[in-house]
């Protein structure tokens, strides 16, 4: 048998184990969502009606601040008083929105022209009455540094399709992935604002 006809003979098993290996790290990955989607419900117990809510996301540019401005609205639209701030967990002050995010929240009627970015601190977290992040690391990191949070953090995918799962961070993108980035945290925000109780 010569090395190709060898190498051929081999490929059959080495797909099988590799697809094997995706398969296993699949159904690992959901049995971890499952657990963390529990974990979420089981911890959350927000003060109600909502007076407050914080949005966080990494840098405050991209994610966070076009939720702010999209629960702004429909805050606005519906008639409800609750507060809506957001922050950052890496970032500094004083920085604008991501252009693309202005562009994408201006398509949509919102103006993001006058955000700054504000890093995450004590007080907001305390002034919350909900908070609103992107991903489970997020969420993690958060408590590290405020574990007294643990029954108001929420993440943003839960009103959107029951998940634990991000909203993917577009700043590296290009406008197709701040488009896909807003359109999730709309439907997101609707939910939130139609299921959970927020002052009027």
């Amino acid at each position: 048998m010569s090395d190709t006809q060898s190498a051929s003979g081999l490929r059959p098993a080495s797909y099988s184990l590799l697809e094997l290996a995706r398969s296993v790290k699949r159904s690992l990955g959901t049995v971890i969502d499952i657990w963390r989607y529990r974990v979420l419900v089981n911890t959350q117990s927000p003060t109600l009606p909502v007076r407050s809510i914080l949005v966080v996301c990494k840098g405050n540019i991209c994610r966070s601040p076009l939720a702010e401005a999209y629960l702004k609205h429909l805050a606005l639209k519906q008639g409800l008083t609750a507060t809506v701030r957001s922050a950052g967990l890496e970032t500094t002050s004083g920085k604008p929105a991501h252009p693309l995010a202005r562009l994408v929240g201006e398509q949509s009627g919102l103006q993001l022209d006058g955000h700054i970015t504000q890093p995450l601190h004590k007080e907001q977290v305390d002034w919350a009455d909900v908070i609103i992040v992107m991903e489970w690391q997020q969420r993690t990191r958060l408590l590290r540094l405020y574990p007294q949070a643990e029954q108001k953090v929420f993440l943003l995918r839960q009103f959107y399709d029951q998940s634990v799962r991000e909203v993917a961070d577009p700043y590296s993108g290009t406008m197709k992935d701040f488009q896909i980035c807003f359109a999730m945290i709309q439907q997101a925000c609707d939910v939130l604002v139609k299921t959970m109780p927020v002052a009027r």
